[in-house]
């Protein structure tokens, strides 16, 4: 037995000085990314918000509506466009798309899955449904644009 070991602890030792000089583990407690500051609707302290991580961002029951892609949704006071540009200006590309109500919504273009023409079930004056990650409440978006617009856009 002793003799099965003996090599296995000489190639251990010839190892030994290159595990000196290898590189730590990353802290994974450390959050990676920029994350920005989100008044929430009740008007208590800042949330942080990874940019990366935004799917949509709208309007919604008079607030401005964030959904991510964790499947959560944060709902702030600030002005949707002004989010938007914050997100923007952090690294992921946004597509300015109108929803069915002639608002605004600014989808994550990485996190888009599918566009297709609108079925009935969506508002009226709906042209494309987009599907994405990270949606709370819904599987898609409708938006006024065509499916051509949609992909004209994400073209851009």
């Amino acid at each position: 037995m002793r003799q099965r070991l003996a090599p296995r602890f000489a190639l251990l030792l010839c190892l030994a000085p290159g595990l000196a000089t290898a590189q730590p583990a990353p802290d994974l407690a450390t959050p990676s990314g920029t994350f920005l500051d989100i008044v929430p609707t009740a008007g208590q302290g800042a949330v942080k918000l990874a940019a990366h991580q935004v799917v949509r961002i709208g309007r919604a029951e008079g607030y401005t509506v964030i959904d991510t892609a964790a499947y959560v949704q944060q709902r702030t006071i600030e002005a949707p466009d002004s989010v938007a540009r914050r997100v923007a200006a952090a690294g992921p590309r946004l597509v300015a798309l109108t929803d069915p109500s002639g608002q605004r919504t600014w989808l994550a273009a990485d996190r888009i899955v599918l566009v297709r023409g609108s079925e009935e079930r969506h508002a009226a004056g709906s042209r494309a449904a987009i599907v994405m990650v990270g949606l709370r409440f819904s599987q898609d978006v409708a938006v006024r644009e065509s499916v051509a617009e949609v992909m004209a856009a994400l073209a851009r």
